[in-house]
């Protein structure tokens, strides 16, 4: 049965490109969207992906691990609610995953990752999910991928006011509210963000005995707040845009069920600072673009058991510069320098510490004739005042039918990343000598779009890659007491993504069917240490089978949307030998909107894992089972 699952899944597959689904009565307001060339990961032989308008709105008062959990192959390792949720591309690891805002990378650079569950989606407008290679486009070291979070305006005279409050089952509170006012050549924004939580759900707890019992988790509040102010400028083709994000989460952290009744008075505060600044200047055929951001981030901890009293404060100045030429109606030619300078204060290194990396990139795009495109692109990184061995990227795509919207892409790449500074300056353990890690990715994907019939609208793909990553940086017991980091440890990652996507749409009716399907194999090759027993195992926390499912109807005013999410077996040991059970989660969302002239109201009711399932992301850290929210949202247009 279960692999009857699985090769039904492989045939209905999860799709993330689109635009609103559902037809609405209210006038719509027309957009025209910023596409720097900087920022542009739209490379010809490469999959891109971007989760559709209509699914961010829904998930307005969630976070950006449960919207990538719900709606992409990307999993989500999970501590639970308010606890940290970290993502994984194609079974690496989270440090192989740059989380960009806008095409700035806003990982901290101490651990060289994000916390997705404090990153709010109803402070973004388009969320893209770009794979292996396809990554490079934008940034350097996303071995796995990149999540890029994109805010942009809409060029249209008058006001748009948002108010979006929210309630849900264990204390939830939430609140959205949007502002945007301007015209044809001037616009600003004003989003903001506020979300408490208790957190105090009950879950069956059968680790610590002989017979489960019901416990309700404790120390798991938080407080959530953030606005994001934007400002752009327009003239002629010429766009000026500076943009302000701050948030904040502060934390407290459960223990695990095993130590359940154990105050250590867990508590993490989280704050950044995110400033950008952008020019996008159109001159004929030549494009010049250049950003500039500030990044503060803030991460203090306590475990007040442990005696642990944790203060870290990284700063970032991140500069980047370049042109796009098309040389000819057939020929794209783009140059890219961009400069990061890290300043670190932290309690935990022996004293402040500054690190300087500079990129040059230059790719180009030819299309050599009606069904064939290449692209390429190389990048030299200085790093450490030294030169690492040159990056690149190389793709090529063919369209199989003249007649129809057949596509076969390939792509080969080499990426580099370099140690986090946690791995290179954390005392005790941190490894100065530490060399960079390096990937060869390969990728081939089908796509096909096919029109069924005047309604009715199909969309299919299937990607098959392999990662091969070496001098993999591992933390391990070193010949003292504590851990320590070091170049030992070499990954292989093969799987298949597939997905599928079809859209009818009659009358007043609107549907929308999506289904996906993922498996991958990230086998550990064996690290440099004695006694490994991990050598040919999966990695941990890496589920080999992962399956979703949708429906998404809309009849005049009345919507529903019902989501199937499987997620398979885990292994939780390095040698294979415990595992966590897979689960299948349902959710369903009914809503219903009502128009007034150019205004609107939408009010709906979701149901979260309907079937109260009992199931854990992360050994011994239980997620809710049953639980409701409902959310109403006020947009008045003037």
């Amino acid at each position: 049965m279960k692999y009857t699952l699985i090769y039904i899944a492989f045939f209905l597959s999860l799709p993330l490109n689109g635009q609103d689904t559902f037809r609405s009565d209210t006038i719509k307001i027309p957009e025209v969207l910023i596409q720097r060339g900087n920022f542009n990961s739209d490379h010809s032989g490469y999959k891109k992906n971007s989760l559709d308008s209509s699914v961010i709105k829904n998930y307005s008062h969630s976070t950006i691990s449960d919207l990538l959990s719900d709606n992409s192959n990307v999993y989500i390792k999970s501590y639970g609610m308010g606890g940290t949720a970290t993502p994984s591309f194609r079974g690496t690891g989270a440090n192989h995953t740059q989380i960009e805002w806008n095409g700035v990378n806003i990982n901290n650079p101490m651990l060289g990752q994000s916390d997705l569950s404090i990153l709010p989606v109803g402070l973004v407008d388009d969320v893209q999910i770009i794979s292996g290679g396809a990554s490079m486009s934008l940034n350097s070291g996303g071995i796995g991928g990149i999540i890029n979070l994109e805010s942009k305006p809409e060029w249209n005279k008058g006001t748009i006011i948002q108010i979006n409050p929210g309630i849900g089952s264990f204390g939830q509170y939430s609140g959205l509210i949007k502002v945007k006012c301007g015209n044809n050549s001037f616009q600003t924004i004003t989003k903001a963000f506020l979300q408490s939580s208790e957190n105090d759900f009950r879950y069956l707890n059968n680790d610590i005995g002989a017979e489960p019992v019901w416990e309700t988790r404790k120390n798991s509040q938080v407080i959530q707040k953030g606005f994001l102010q934007e400002f752009y400028y327009k003239r002629n083709r010429n766009i000026t845009s500076a943009r302000i994000w701050y948030e904040s989460a502060d934390r407290n952290l459960p223990e695990s069920m095993l130590t359940q009744q154990v105050n250590s008075g867990e508590k993490q505060f989280d704050e950044s600072l995110r400033m950008l600044l952008n020019f996008d200047i159109n001159k004929g055929k030549i494009n010049y673009f250049f950003s500039g951001a500030l990044l503060f981030d803030k991460l203090n901890y306590v475990n007040r058991l442990a005696s642990i009293d944790s203060r870290n404060l990284a700063e970032t100045m991140s500069v980047k510069a370049g042109f796009e030429d098309r040389v000819s109606e057939n020929i794209t030619f783009k140059t890219i320098i961009n400069e990061d300078v890290n300043v670190i204060h932290s309690n935990n290194y022996d004293q402040n510490t500054t690190r300087n990396t500079l990129s040059v990139t230059a790719s180009s795009q030819q299309k050599v004739s009606d069904r064939i495109e290449t692209s390429l692109l190389l990048r030299e990184i200085l790093d450490r005042n030294k030169l690492l061995i040159p990056d690149f990227s190389t793709g090529l795509q063919v369209r199989i039918s003249e007649e129809k919207e057949y596509f076969l892409k390939a792509n080969i790449s080499r990426n580099s990343k370099i140690p986090t500074l946690n791995d290179m300056f954390w005392n005790p353990g941190g490894n100065p000598l530490l060399k960079n890690e390096y990937a060869y990715i390969y990728e081939i994907t089908y796509e096909m779009n096919l029109k069924i019939s005047s309604p009715a609208i199909l969309k299919y793909d299937l990607t098959v890659f392999h990662n091969n990553i070496r001098d993999m940086i591992l933390w391990h017991p070193g010949e003292f007491s504590y851990w320590t980091a070091d170049n030992i440890q070499n990954m292989n990652s093969t799987g298949m993504e597939s997905s599928l996507t079809l859209d009818y749409i009659r009358n007043n009716l609107t549907a929308r069917i999506n289904a996906g399907y993922s498996f991958t194999r990230s086998i550990n090759e064996g690290t440099n240490t004695e006694s490994d027993n991990s050598a040919g195992k999966q990695l941990m926390y890496i589920p080999e089978n992962q399956a979703k499912a949708s429906i998404r109807i809309a009849f005049k005013k009345i919507y529903s949307f019902w989501l199937v999410n499987f997620t398979g077996d885990r292994y939780i040991t390095a040698d294979n030998s415990k595992f966590l059970p897979g689960y299948l989660i349902n959710n369903l969302t009914i809503g219903i909107k009502y128009p007034m002239r150019a205004s609107s109201i939408d009010i709906n009711l979701g149901i979260d894992n309907i079937f109260n399932v009992n199931y854990q992301s992360i050994a011994y850290y239980p997620l809710p089972g049953r639980f409701f929210n409902m959310k109403i949202l006020i947009q008045l247009v003037k």
